[in-house]
């Protein structure tokens, strides 16, 4: 028996609770509830008990809430809600939160929301005998499909005719590695690796062009930088077994030779674009022209580009009140911003230590798309009282980090970086969230990921992912 959920969890990477929420729920949700799907691509996120953002909860949050210490003054302390907190689970498992005719139990081991009535198991019977037919075979791995789908994947085209036959007529015995040998030579394609290939595609998001301040090539009306750059950097850590960190932790450039297409690491006295930050100060596309340019821009603290690098390289989006580790003391307001007001503080205690260590790196001020250690000084001296105070050092994850290099080592060797690195080709050859009946095989791929198996490699990860019964079953 499959199953099949309907209104999955859209963010599986993280669950943040600010105001009168507790941050620590979400790990403890998981902690009682370890073989849920919804622990294993990561942990819960809000919409577990909260509606679009906490504070207000939904019916699972407010069952919850009934059964812990009912008569104790409100805001509980941590300690006594976490004390609490499993007891209060427990007494409302046999329940039906939001009365979809499924227990609160029953949803939280199917991977669905028991706080969302149209979140519910759908089981698939896939018992039996369903037989082989000339088209797919239903409920099992198809390499038949396999074949045919890697080549709209990766190449861009179906099989040919001769292909396809030649494929079929293969001893079982061989066809697997058939199909690892056509994903290959689709992985050198200019489809995948080329110009608005499927790898541009997927780093759109993390470069997000826009034509009329681009410089180089194709530049536009007003060139300040050359993004083109960020996309050959991108594109090389994600082909041929680099490691895939390196988008993050790269000290060095890309050049990009076409008719074919490759990416070769240029030297240090290579002339690329105009990249300005020296090599001891650089962290990937973090720290490229393109991005100082359009994420910092005149900013004294770049609490944009902190947020852009958070959600598009490790999948947390604080907008969305994701991955939120508030750090004591914070936010120091050194800009006079006024996010130390209560409504600002729940995000920026998170925020602005994460944006720190970018403080120093020159956007549209001073030598444009440079580190500069007198930046503030030079060019934000009246931004407030207290600026030159602000740190370079900052934190990620709740770890102090002293300058962004060391803030791309941490995210990078993260599990955030590895899910959200697999997450990302997941959806684009799946085409959706990963389902609750795929977190094993999505967990079995980033940790691998990680690992010896795959060492950071995208590739062998990708020779993976097609095996799986997600990719490959009708």
């Amino acid at each position: 028996m499959r199953i099949h959920t309907l209104g999955v969890m859209a963010a599986v990477l993280a669950w943040s609770w600010p105001a009168d929420a507790k941050p620590t729920a979400p790990q403890a949700f998981c902690n009682q509830y370890a073989e849920s799907p919804i622990c294993k691509g990561g942990i819960p996120a809000c919409t577990m008990c909260h509606l679009a953002s906490p504070p207000t909860r939904n019916s699972f949050g407010m069952a919850i809430e009934s059964m812990l210490l009912p008569g104790s003054p409100r805001p509980l302390t941590n300690e006594d809600f976490l004390g609490a907190l499993p007891t209060a689970l427990r007494g409302i498992e046999a329940t039906d939160a939001d009365g979809d005719g499924y227990t609160n139990l029953a949803e939280i081991l199917a991977g669905t929301q028991p706080g969302a009535g149209e979140s519910v198991p759908r089981p698939i019977d896939c018992s039996g005998d369903l037989g082989f037919n000339e088209d797919w075979s239903v409920c099992q791995y198809d390499v038949r499909l396999v074949f045919k789908k890697l080549h709209l994947d990766f190449c861009g085209r179906s099989p040919s005719w001769d292909e396809y036959q030649t494929f079929k007529a293969l001893p079982s015995a061989q066809q697997p590695a058939a199909i690892h040998a056509a994903l290959d030579r689709c992985l050198d394609s200019e489809f995948w690796i080329g110009q608005d290939g499927q790898l541009w595609q997927l780093a759109h998001r993390k470069i997000k062009p826009l034509q009329a301040i681009k410089a180089g090539d194709d530049a536009g009306t007003i060139p300040l930088a050359d993004y083109y750059d960020d996309y050959g950097l991108f594109v090389y850590t994600q082909m041929d077994n680099h490691d895939a960190r390196e988008v993050l932790t790269a000290d060095y450039f890309i050049t990009r030779r076409r008719n074919p297409t490759s990416y070769v690491k240029a030297g240090n006295n290579d002339p690329i674009g105009e990249q300005g930050v020296a090599v001891n100060r650089r962290a990937g596309l973090m720290t490229t022209r393109w991005n100082l340019v359009l994420n910092v821009m005149f900013t004294a603290l770049p609490r944009t580009a902190a947020a852009q690098a958070y959600r598009s390289f490790l999948g947390v989006d604080i907008g969305k009140q994701e991955g939120i580790y508030s750090v004591e003391g914070e936010p120091v307001d050194y800009d006079e911003k006024g996010v130390g007001s209560e409504v600002c503080a729940r995000c920026h205690a998170t925020l602005d230590p994460l944006a720190y260590p970018f403080k120093n790196y020159q956007g549209l001020t001073g030598n444009i798309g440079s580190y500069d250690p007198n930046r503030i000084q030079d060019d934000f001296r009246n931004e407030g009282a207290n600026i030159n105070a602000m740190p370079e050092a900052g934190y990620i994850f709740g770890q102090p980090v002293a300058d962004l290099v060391q803030w791309a080592r941490v995210a990078a060797d993260s599990d955030q970086f590895a899910k959200a690195t697999v997450l990302d080709y997941w959806k684009l050859l799946l085409g959706h969230e990963v389902q609750a009946t795929e977190q094993e095989e999505f967990e079995a791929l980033w940790r691998d990921l990680k690992g010896p198996t795959h060492n950071y490699g995208v590739e062998k990860m990708l020779h993976a992912l097609i095996e799986t019964e997600a990719y490959g079953a009708p």
